[in-house]
């Protein structure tokens, strides 16, 4: 049986970045994904400027094609109210194909060991983790790390649940001039409830996703928005932390639910929880005390989303739309990075 020091589960932003971390660190270890990359993912593929800058510090060398992006478009009930205003600071859209591959690609390119497998079962011994991968092979590790997605099969196993959180639905449609992010807001979509615009490379990800979303409700909102349905899709954003924490079974980014509450942004708080499990296994610290911040910033956001998303405030937004400044001045404040 093969030994490792850290088994990777899934090779996504969270899952390449925490394996590239532990193999500068002399660690050795194995990440794991059952795609064949370059895949595809569902997502709008937004870097804030706290995502992005982080980036920066991770992997000071990383050099990636984005979409540079600083007009924002706010519509409330169906555009009754809206807004427009440019940021401080540029927002930048990947395309999460290349970005994935391209992360992964830098782990490898640096030595890393990549296998293209996919995940079974683990089983905790007294000395760690026996990993047993859909091939039939066995291998060992001091630590399991689940990067797996929303659909996380390791995160399944350790809590016993299959829930997968709120659906997304999402389509590419033909680039807009504009180049601008449109984000849409109304009282009648349910909690989580927004629609999404993003202008990325050559096309636009159309998406919108709440608690309660089907496709039918999707086609629905495309057709009040007269915009010509193309081949849909859809994945799950998973947004709680109420599992089992464990010091050798370890979960990061959407796997472990840190997605946003409030706007769903997943790549950023990938980031962060990967340096965060990455410094937890180096140090031989539990990962509940390196990563306790980012618990309790969950906790905060699961409150103020449930505020959030209330008719009442949505309400407030819209008349907010007559003073684009203030709109402007709230979300610069939300994204721009601690100096």
């Amino acid at each position: 049986m093969k030994q490792y020091d850290v088994v990777v589960v899934g090779a996504g932003p969270a899952g390449s970045v925490c394996s590239l971390l532990l193999h500068r660190a002399g660690l050795s270890c194995l990440l794991i994904d059952h795609a064949t990359f370059p895949r595809d993912k569902i997502c709008g593929g937004g870097l804030t400027p706290k995502g992005w800058k982080l980036l920066d510090e991770l992997i000071p060398d990383l050099r990636y094609d984005y979409n540079p992006i600083r007009r924002i478009r706010l519509d409330v009930n169906d555009s009754r109210r809206s807004c427009e205003f440019e940021t401080d600071i540029e927002l930048r859209l990947v395309r999460r194909k290349e970005f994935d591959s391209l992360l992964l690609g830098t782990y490898k390119t640096a030595g890393g060991c990549f296998q293209q497998v996919g995940f079974l079962r683990y089983e905790e011994t007294a000395t760690g983790v026996v990993v047993t991968l859909k091939s039939g092979e066995q291998v060992a590790c001091r630590y399991l790390v689940g990067a797996d997605g929303s659909a996380s099969a390791v995160r399944r196993q350790l809590s016993g649940r299959r829930d997968n959180g709120i659906l997304i639905m999402e389509q590419y449609v033909e680039k807009s001039p504009r180049n601008a992010i449109e984000i849409g807001m109304s009282t009648k979509y349910p909690l989580n409830g927004y629609y999404y615009r993003f202008p990325n490379g050559a096309f636009d990800a159309v998406g919108y996703g709440d608690v309660c979303n089907t496709p039918a409700k999707f086609r629905q909102i495309l057709s009040d928005k007269r915009i010509a349905e193309t081949k849909l899709r859809g994945c799950h954003c998973y947004l709680s932390n109420d599992y089992p924490l464990n010091d050798r079974i370890i979960l990061i980014g959407d796997a472990g639910g840190f997605a946003n509450r409030v706007t769903c942004e997943g790549i950023r708080p990938a980031f962060e929880t990967a340096r965060n499990a990455a410094e937890a296994i180096i140090s031989g610290r539990p990962f509940r005390e390196v990563n306790a911040r980012i618990f309790e910033k969950m906790k905060k956001q699961d409150r103020f989303c449930r505020f959030f998303y209330k008719p009442s405030t949505v309400w407030l937004l819209g008349q907010l739309c007559r003073w684009p400044s203030v709109v402007k001045w709230c979300f610069d404040r939300a994204i721009r990075p601690k100096a």
